[in-house]
């Protein structure tokens, strides 16, 4: 049997949630029905990752970290009459979407990484009518990673017969030894002792980490033996920096940078903690503790409250809210058998919902579907 021919976009330099996700992808799909190139801009810091995967990288000069570029659209547009895939599959990628249609590609799939409040101006009339056009021409199928991605999408005008959400799903974080541990512990000056909260998110804005700064300095007031590692970079690192100065926290808050392998990080954690109020669907970071019994506390911000049940795997809190997180946050503190309780209901959840390999058969169904609709016998 001939492999569908498939191609993935996506124009991040860095390493997000998008990239993330597809990597967790690309490890599962079947690799004999399948034949998958992910096209990236020169010098991403996905690629050697997605080369180690064992899939072709596809190196392109225009569309580094936008939407959309008039030179990316060209340069999408010769490669896809040159590649003559079956599929292409966007990621935040408007560029890479009109190519695909300019170019006569049958199937166009692209999917919804993110959920914010939809501007007036996209849910009435005209805007709602054009930009629905523009997707339901443009898209022969499209993905939400959550129901709040799918609710944007629609309340925006895309038909929803295009739309089917696949909740986001990630591989079992690999078991670090208590050596491995203990040493990493040390290298960021942790106590063996300490209780250590972590949140993995880019330093931007809408992840609420000017809010969890003074969520640390209400809780360490009252719980000093405890730290809350801030795992990723952006635009605002500089200001929380100073921000924990001025509170008088930086010792309490290690600002790792960026992290390629977060699997360390994950299994000294005893909180993973989500503090968003922008563009939050289906949370890699909460899946990937869960996998290793790490329960959360997340605003109920986007989809976070379709991953995290109320004294299930984890607490809720309102999103904005800094004393009701660091509430939450003592009452786990002070609480050890709650807190092993939620551990164990993360595993049990991640388990049921969210392993990459549940979601990686639904997208391929996808794929399957389109190929056939556009293969059929004459």
């Amino acid at each position: 049997m001939e492999k569908i021919k498939i191609l993935h976009v996506l124009t991040d330099s860095n390493i997000g949630g998008a990239g993330t996700l597809l990597i967790n992808y690309l490890h599962c799909f079947d690799r004999e029905k399948y034949d998958i190139s992910v096209c990236l801009p020169e010098g991403a810091a996905l690629a050697p990752l997605v080369e180690a995967e064992g899939y072709r990288v596809i190196p392109l000069e225009h569309g580094r970290d936008k939407s959309f570029e008039m030179s990316a659209l060209s340069e999408y547009r010769k490669l896809f009459r040159k590649e003559k895939p079956d599929i292409v599959h966007t990621h935040s990628a408007f560029s890479a979407k009109l190519a695909a249609y300019l170019a006569g590609v049958k199937s166009r799939i692209y999917t919804r990484h993110c959920a914010f409040d939809s501007p007036k101006s996209l849910t009435t009339f005209p805007g709602k009518q054009i930009n629905g056009f523009i997707n339901n021409t443009l898209a022969t199928q499209i993905v939400a990673v959550a129901g709040a991605a799918k609710d944007n999408l629609t309340e925006t005008g895309v038909s929803e017969k295009k739309i089917t959400v696949i909740i986001n799903g990630v591989n079992e974080v690999r078991r670090t030894t208590p050596e491995e541990q203990a040493e990493l512990k040390k290298s960021l000056g942790i106590a063996e002792s300490t209780f250590v909260c972590g949140i993995p998110a880019r330093l931007e804005h809408y992840k609420g980490h000017a809010y969890l700064v003074e969520t640390i300095k209400e809780v360490t007031d009252k719980y000093p033996d405890l730290v809350c590692l801030f795992m990723g970079e952006g635009s605002e690192s500089d200001n929380l920096k100073k921000k924990a100065a001025e509170l008088g926290v930086s010792d309490k808050i290690i600002f790792t940078g960026f992290v390629k392998d977060m699997a360390p990080y994950y299994n000294i954690m005893d909180l993973n903690l989500n503090c968003s109020y922008g563009t939050e669907t289906s949370s890699l970071a909460l899946s990937e503790g869960m996998s290793l019994k790490v329960p959360a506390i997340a605003t109920t911000f986007g989809g976070n409250p379709y991953m995290i049940t109320e004294g299930v795997n984890g607490l809720l809190v309102p999103m904005k809210d800094s004393h009701a997180m660091a509430e939450a946050i003592l009452k786990l503190v002070s609480d050890r058998e709650l807190l092993g309780r939620l551990g164990e209901g993360a595993r049990s959840e991640y388990e049921k919902k969210f392993t990459a390999s549940a979601m990686t058969r639904q997208l391929e169904a996808i794929y399957d579907a389109e190929y056939a609709r556009t293969h059929k016998k004459k």
